[in-house]
Order: structure tokens, then sequence, then C-alpha cells
């Protein structure tokens, strides 16, 4: 506890009282300039975390046709596993940022890493389709629940003014996973087969979450407290809406509505991407590449929005991402040779990711800092709801109908519907951040 000068006229002195003893580097509005604000280490070990785990996640398509075609199961059923995982994880998610708000990133995110290579490795064991269920739906669910919002939550904390760009460096993880993993795995796949490649991947997993956990820090609370002769002292209460609060707002229930069929229009073209492109003659090693160019193109969107949202607002960012995620979706109707799929790839990446980068800043933004795990986790439940329904319709739509058309007209709708629901997103009344 450190006190600071004299007396002040009305006969009280002002104290600082610190939970973590923090150096010089923690001014926000210097520090968050400086290379060594320790902010920009935790946004590389979360934006590590996320590469790992969301690389994996996007390698399942590539999964998918290996295990349709040594099995024998349907491509709605594979899309059923991957919609149980989608929806589970992000309803643990909701209790993942409850439990960062209140006991820090570390202990959360080494239960993640273990679950997601204990899930992996059990994946190579698998012969049933409940056994797909149990370690994919399941274990796996439960380790990326434990990474997405504790990693972007506790990286929100670090910033105030380069929130954007931290969150779009985060955010670009997920990029380089799909950039790396899809591929790498369509590369294992063919080399050595489904079953070790998904031994492979776990085994990446634990040893990369190592340096993660060691480095990952929750940023240290310090807070100003008036202090009285008789010693009482009165806490400065932190700034912002609880869950209960925010949930009474237009603006939550817009971006709970906008997240949610923005990735149904997301989440049906990546799960089905690489099996739409080995329908159409791609090897399973080049389908892969596929997904990966989406991976690195997103990249590129990521940190540009993030940049961008800093200076010229997150929504409106948001809205032109959807425009232009819209465009490239309607233009699958019309791709007729297979290196078209790789024009389509580079724009539906870039616009995937401008708005993937900057969505997880819209809670501290338009809520405050009081409950940000809570009401992030909150609204990636809607988030899941989203990717569990379309991947699964769309498996459904091609088993009935031999086509992806509808899968489309699907996504064409959801992103409409999208854009529609972020003009309800706007400034709430008394939110101080």
């Amino acid at each position: 506890m450190l006190h600071l000068g004299p007396a002040n006229p009305f006969g009280h002195h002002i104290t600082i009282k610190r939970r973590d003893i923090m150096t010089s580097q923690t001014s926000n509005h210097v520090s968050e300039h400086s290379i060594s604000y320790y902010g920009w280490t935790v946004t590389a070990m979360a934006s590590l975390a996320n590469m790992i785990g969301f690389g994996i996640v996007y390698a399942y398509g590539v999964f998918m046709v290996a295990l349709a075609s040594e099995l024998g199961w349907s491509r709605s059923t594979l899309s059923g596993a991957f919609s149980f995982y989608a929806i589970f994880h992000t309803v643990l998610a909701f209790f993942a940022g409850r439990f960062v708000d209140k006991y820090g990133p570390r202990i959360i995110l080494a239960i993640g890493g273990a679950c997601i290579g204990l899930s992996m490795v059990l994946m190579c064991f698998a012969n049933s389709i409940l056994e797909l269920y149990i370690f994919y739906g399941g274990i796996f669910s439960v380790g990326i629940a434990a990474v997405y919002t504790p990693a972007v939550t506790t990286v929100s904390h670090w910033f105030n003014e380069k929130r954007g760009l931290a969150l779009g460096l985060n955010a670009a993880g997920v990029g380089a996973g799909s950039m790396i993993f899809s591929p790498l795995s369509g590369w294992l796949i063919s080399s050595f087969g489904w079953r070790k490649s998904y031994m492979i991947l776990g085994i990446i997993a634990w040893i990369a979450y190592i340096p993660i956990v060691k480095f990952i820090k929750q940023m240290p609370n310090v807070f100003v407290e008036v202090a009285s002769k008789t010693k009482q002292e009165t806490a400065i209460p932190i700034k912002g809406l609880s869950l209960s609060e925010a949930s009474k707002t237009g603006t939550f229930w817009g971006f709970c509505m906008a997240w949610m069929l923005i990735v149904i229009a997301l989440w049906s073209i990546i799960v089905h991407i690489v099996p739409m492109a080995s329908d159409r003659g791609l090897s399973l090693v080049t389908a892969g590449s596929l997904a990966g160019l989406i991976g690195a193109s997103s990249i590129i969107g990521r940190i540009s929005a993030g940049f961008l949202s800093d200076r010229f607002g997150r929504k409106n960012v948001v809205i032109t991402a959807f425009l232009l995620q819209l465009l490239p979706t309607i233009w699958l109707f019309y791709l007729t040779q297979p290196w078209m799929l790789f024009i389509f790839a580079i724009f539906f990446g870039f616009s995937t990711g401008s708005w993937a980068g900057v969505l997880p800043a819209f809670p501290a933004d338009y809520f405050g800092n009081r409950a940000t795990g809570a009401i992030l986790g909150f609204v990636i439940v809607f988030a899941g709801i989203g990717v569990g329904i379309g991947p699964y319709l769309s498996g459904v739509m091609f088993d009935k109908y031999g086509s992806y058309n509808m899968m489309i007209l699907l996504c064409v709708a959801a992103n409409i519907a999208a854009l529609v629901s972020s003009f309800f997103i706007r400034p709430v009344m008394g939110v101080n951040k």
C-alpha cells in the first residue's frame, strides 16, 4: 500500500493498493505503445493458444473426408459431431469466461491445452460414432472452451487505446492455425493415415501449451482508494455493466444475433470447403491447402481490421466486413473451375478475418470492463449455436440433394440477416469503460 503526498484539503490522503507489484510499464497511455509492454507478450501467447486450438478445429473438414472414406459415415453424421462440439463448447465457454474473471487465465488455459491434446490422442482410437461424439464433441469441446474466451478476455483487459490491434493480432492466431494445420493435416493423412495424424496433433498441442501457460498473465489489478483519518477506505468500483444489466439492452441482443448469423455463413463453408473441393476433383492435400489459404488471407483481414477499427470505429469495420463476405459467397454459385476456388478463398478469408478480429472487442467497448468475460462467454453461446446449425444443415442438405447449392443459399441468407442485426448495435447510455 502506497501513500502519495500530504493530506488533501478535506482531510483525506490518497492510497493506492496493489494486488501485484507492477513496473512503470503499466501506464496504459504510455506503455501500450512500447514493444516491451508485457501486454504484447500476453497477446503473443493468446495468439499461439488460438493457433493450436482453432488450427485443429479448421482441419476437421480435412479429416472428414478420410473418416467418411474409411468408416463409411455420411456427411450429415460427421457434421453432426462438429455441431455437437460447437454448441457444447460455447455453453462451456460461458462458464470459462466467468472463471477467468475470477481466477485468471493460467489454470483455465492449462486445462484447455491438456484436453485438446488428450482428445486428439483418443481420436486415433475412434471406431464408432459414439466415440467420435465423446472424444471430439465432448473432451475437445472442453479444451476449446477453456482457450478462446479466456484468451480474448485477458488480452482485452491489458489494452485500452490499442485494444483493437491487440485483439486483431490475437485473432490472427486463428487464421494462422487454419493456414498451417489444414494443409499439414492433409499431408499427414496422405502420408501416415488419419489415426496417426490425430496422435501427432495431440502431441503438438501438449508441447505448445507449456510456454503459453508459463508466460500468459492476468492484468494486475491497480485501484485507487480514498482513506479518511479514521482509516476507513472506500474502493472505486469497476466501471461498466454486469451481464444482467447488459442483457437488458438492445445492443446486447443485436450483438448476439449478428454473431450467431454470420458464423452460420462462415462455418458452413469452412467445414464443407474441403469435401466440396474434393468433389470437384482436387486431391486431399490440395483441398487442405485451399482451407489453409482461407486462413492465410484471414490473417491479413484480422490484423488490418483491428488496426483500422481503432481509428474508424469497430461497428463501421464490421458492417464493411459483412458486406465483403457476402460477395464471394454469392460468387460460389458461379464457380465452374477448380482454380476459381482459390480466388474465392482469398477474398472469403480476408472478409471473414476482418470481422472475426474485431467482434470480440465489442463487450468491453459497449459494456465496459466490469464483466467482459461473462458477457463475451454468453454471446459466444449464441455464436456456438450458429456454428452448430450451419455445418449440420449443410451436411443434411448435401445428403438429400447431392449438391452444395442449398448450403450456399443458406449462407447468403444468414449473411444478409447478420448485416441487418448489426445496425441494432448502438452505444449504451451511461457506460464508462
